[in-house]
């Protein structure tokens, strides 16, 4: 990517805004193998399509994790693709193009290191950009876009783990370029994918202040609890928009809020946002309970507690089933049975029930019965440091458990003799989050290679074999490993010109839809 892309004209030159729609996360395919929630994600996407045709937008743009798995089942991208045809009478003649970043969920994986928006790429139906090929070194350059008198530079950072991503940002490994563009002239919009937020005091998200200050506005994707407005970033230099999922992927407090995608206009370098409710989302009530606070009201210290806890549970989720009642918008397509969440928090394990027998109570009444009540424990951590960040931004701090966060704790402490306990992990991640079934093979064969290459060129005894294994393993780090992984799934893609390295695709959105045309 050494240049920038020619600048492309949308719309009616005589109307000087450009209208996009924004939206982030979402994870079509989603639970899709459940028989009440299987066709949320995709109900509420082809809404999100509709608003995008009855808002007479100029693009949408999407920030990451259009699918929830790196390898969509045929059934996702059978709907996927079904919701685009449907453009064809009357979408497609409208031709609004869609622009995207891959997320954490549909990153590329397995064997060459395609994305699901890869596949889309090549139909026409997604302008993927903010595609990194070579984590040694990432050149981000902007794709311009000019309506009328306003030229927007959009600018894209597909998903890469939030602390290596940070030790880049560092080392100056990521390049922003905005070489002759005069900040009294474009506006300049950026797509991320990254936690948001320090949750845990892991340290695992991206600090606002490491992105560029000539930015305008940053979408930032990842974050699944919706902002209805924009906010300013913790440096002052530009304001963020956190749209939050189109369907609720875990049963958590910030995923209960209202979802909403947003009209973006911007005109020359003004902005404003329209805020869209989306009406085809399931009802969702969530609810915490601290135990501690009804000993004495529910009398928990005398008889049996638990069964007064299941009564007070029965009472308090029928409440809740009858509140969800309001959350109704009645769109046709809005799925009427409600997902219920009652987080009950407890020091005293005799307090606990059987909360598989206590879903089936509910019957057809709740769309998640195996799991409407979750007991955590609470401890004096979460009352001493509840963690303000994770609560601000409408997380639960119990819920924050993540894969990443468990492989982190149990497998990069293992000795390794040939393999990095780090790359270990990357194979776990890749096989269980991503279902890359050819994870083990393609890394544990480029190991075996590469160690068989070392022997080779330094022929140790056999009494040495032991210590030039152990010295291949020093020069040959963790983080070089993956990077030339990654390299070397990027490099078996068949090179094809793409908005992302600053050159529109031959066949898709740029070059064959009818609002959007090359100016030289």
């Amino acid at each position: 990517m050494e240049n920038m892309a020619g600048t492309v004209a949308v719309g009616n030159n005589a109307d000087n805004s450009i209208r996009i729609l924004v939206a982030t996360d979402n994870h079509l395919g989603y639970a899709e193998k459940d028989a009440v929630r299987g066709e949320d994600s995709f109900t509420t996407f082809e809404e999100i399509l509709e608003l995008a045709v009855s808002e007479n937008v100029d693009m949408i743009l999407l920030g990451g994790d259009l699918f929830h798995d790196s390898v969509p089942s045929q059934n996702a991208l059978y709907n996927a693709l079904n919701h685009s045809v449907n453009y064809e009478d009357p979408y497609l003649k409208i031709s609004i193009p869609v622009f995207s970043i891959h997320g954490n969920h549909d990153d590329p994986s397995g064997f060459g290191r395609l994305s699901s928006l890869d596949l889309l790429s090549t139909t026409g139906l997604i302008n993927y950009f903010g595609r990194w090929t070579d984590l040694s070194r990432v050149e981000i350059n902007p794709i311009l876009i000019r309506k009328g008198e306003t030229k927007l530079a959009l600018y894209g950072l597909s998903h890469i783990p939030d602390a290596q991503l940070v030790r880049m940002l560092e080392k100056s490994k990521i390049n922003f370029h905005n070489d002759n563009l005069s900040g009294e002239e474009w506006y300049q919009l950026m797509v991320v994918h990254q936690n948001r937020v320090d949750r845990g005091g892991s340290k695992k998200y991206l600090p606002e202040d490491r992105l560029p200050e000539f930015v305008n506005m940053v979408i930032w994707g990842h974050e699944h609890d919706c902002y209805v407005d924009f906010k300013q970033s913790a440096s002052g230099h530009f304001k963020v928009y956190q749209p939050g999922s189109s369907v609720a992927t875990s049963l958590i407090k910030g995923e209960s809020k209202t979802k909403h995608v947003g009209l973006l206009t911007i005109n020359k370098l003004n902005e404003s946002l329209k805020p869209l409710p989306l009406q085809t989302v399931r009802p969702f009530v969530y609810e915490s309970i601290d135990l501690d606070d009804l000993v004495e009201e529910l009398h928990l210290n005398e008889g049996d507690a638990a069964e007064k806890v299941y009564n007070f549970a029965i009472n308090r989720v029928e409440a809740l089933i009858e509140r969800a009642k309001s959350l109704l918008t009645g769109h046709p397509k809005q799925p009427a049975i409600p997902l219920i969440r009652l987080r009950l928090r407890y020091t005293d394990e005799t307090h606990m029930f059987n909360t598989i027998r206590f879903g089936h109570l509910f019957g057809t009444r709740v769309a998640n019965v195996a799991d409407i009540v979750r007991f955590t424990r609470l401890t004096e951590n979460d009352t001493a440091n509840a963690g303000k960040a994770a609560v601000e931004s409408g997380m639960e701090v119990d819920d924050l458990t993540t894969l990443e966060d468990l492989l982190g704790r149990y497998i990069e402490d293992i000795p390794l003799t040939l393999f990095h306990s780090k790359v270990l992990k990357e194979v776990t991640m890749r096989m269980v989050k991503h279902s890359d079934g050819h994870a083990a093979d393609q890394i544990f064969k480029y190991y075996s290679d590469k160690a068989v290459e070392h022997l080779m060129q330094t022929m140790p005894s056999l009494e040495n074999i032991q210590d030039a294994i152990e010295n291949f393993r020093r020069r040959h780090k963790a983080d070089d490993i993956l990077n030339a992984l990654n390299s070397l799934g990027a490099k078996t893609r068949a090179k094809r010109p793409t908005v992302s390295d600053g050159k529109p695709s031959s066949r898709g959105g740029l070059a064959a839809t009818k609002r959007l045309k090359i100016v030289n």
